[in-house]
Formats: structure tokens, C-alpha cells, sequence
């Protein structure tokens, strides 16, 4: 079966995230900080005049960002939201760079070593390895609550 990714660069990894779970692509621009948040959220967006939620990957699966780790200047590198419906609830995930959408035929499953409940397959590819996302498992059911509770 052939599953249609987004696939996006957070650090020095490449990840990907269904198409179907995607609503749109955007730009990051003004981010309106929220006093109390979690670390992992990085503030809201206007969205067309919606407040939306953006979880800042870096934070919550522990990696660097691009521009720290290459002391690269802060306007070399793009940074983008994929807005996407988790749980009925529309999300924003802030990402480094969207590189491509993508058709693949075989992702294998997570080896077992993989435990992060947000990995769920993997793509090897002769020069990368891009690992799939399952978006409604980046955050838990009471933090995706308490997250609907700051808008």
C-alpha cells in the first residue's frame, strides 16, 4: 500500500508526516509567546484569524535545531508549520524545512529498539533514512487538552 508523505528536516534528521493528516503548508511568521506553556509549545499563530497552537519539535523530541547546531544565521534557514488536525484539534508543528511530498511503497516498521510511540515506520533509502510520524501520538490526550484550554 502506498502512503503519500510530507517530508520535512528537523535538525540533521529528515522525518515525515502522512499528507492526509496535513491541512496546509505555512511560512512561520509573527509567534505570540503564551505565559505558562509547556516548554514544547512555542506560542500561537494567526492562522486566517485562527489562534493555533505550535509545538516546537525540536523541544519535544529532544533535538537540536539546525541553526544552533551549525551556527548557521538566523536567515539562512526557513522555518515552516505544518498545520495539521490531531485529534480534532488543529495543531501547528514548527519544522526546519519542508523538503518534499512523497509517494512510498514500503516503510518498514519501527525497529525495536525504536520506542518513541510517535515513530511509526521507517524509509531507507540508498543516501537517508526518513522516519514516519504518527501525529496523534507526538502529544498525549491531556496535553493536547491542555493545550485546546490556552486558545
Amino acid at each position: 500500500m502506498a502512503n503519500q508523505v510530507v517530508i520535512f528536516e528537523l535538525g540533521q534528521e529528515e522525518y515525515g508526516m502522512p499528507i492526509e493528516i496535513v491541512r496546509e503548508i505555512t511560512r512561520l511568521g509573527d509567534i505570540r509567546p503564551i505565559p505558562k506553556a509547556p516548554e514544547y509549545v512555542k506560542g500561537l499563530i494567526n492562522l486566517r484569524g485562527s489562534a493555533i497552537p505550535l509545538i516546537d519539535l525540536h523541544v519535544r523530541f529532544g533535538v537540536a535545531n539546525k541553526k544552533n547546531a551549525a551556527n548557521i544565521a538566523e536567515s539562512v534557514v526557513d522555518d515552516f508549520a505544518l498545520i495539521t488536525e490531531v485529534d480534532g484539534f488543529l495543531v501547528g508543528f514548527a519544522v526546519d524545512q519542508v523538503k518534499e511530498v512523497r509517494i512510498f511503497e514500503d516503510v518498514a516498521p519501527p525497529p525495536p529498539l525504536v520506542t518513541a510511540p510517535f515513530i511509526g515506520g521507517i524509509v531507507n533509502l540508498p543516501d537517508r533514512i526518513i522516519m514516519i510520524l504518527i501525529p496523534n501520538k507526538i502529544l498525549e490526550q491531556t496535553e493536547l487538552q491542555g493545550i485546546s484550554q490556552l486558545i
